[in-house]
């Protein structure tokens, strides 16, 4: 009865926001040194900045904060009905 009423897709939504905005924020902050360099005109490849933004621990840590994010937002979800549903049944 729970698992009928949760949005999943919603949930899906936030994660995939959120992931997104950890890779801008963790590739902004592994190329900071290149980025800076380029202002000044000595852009190095995109693949350089590639390489030292996206190493496997990197991975490793986005892929765990998208878990950790999902899980979160579904349980919320599961309490705030499991909440409801008591609300509704006390009346």
């Amino acid at each position: 009865m729970v698992a009928e009423k949760i949005n999943y897709g919603k949930i899906v939504v936030k994660t995939l926001i959120r992931v997104l905005l950890m890779i801008v924020i963790i590739f902004t902050l592994n190329s900071w040194p290149s980025i800076k360099a380029s202002f000044n005109g000595n852009a190095p490849t995109f693949s350089y900045w590639l390489d030292h933004s996206f190493k496997p621990s990197n991975i490793i840590l986005i892929l765990g904060f998208g878990a950790y994010f999902f899980y979160k937002d579904l349980t919320d979800q599961k309490e705030a009905l499991k909440k409801q549903q008591e609300i509704n049944g006390n009346q």
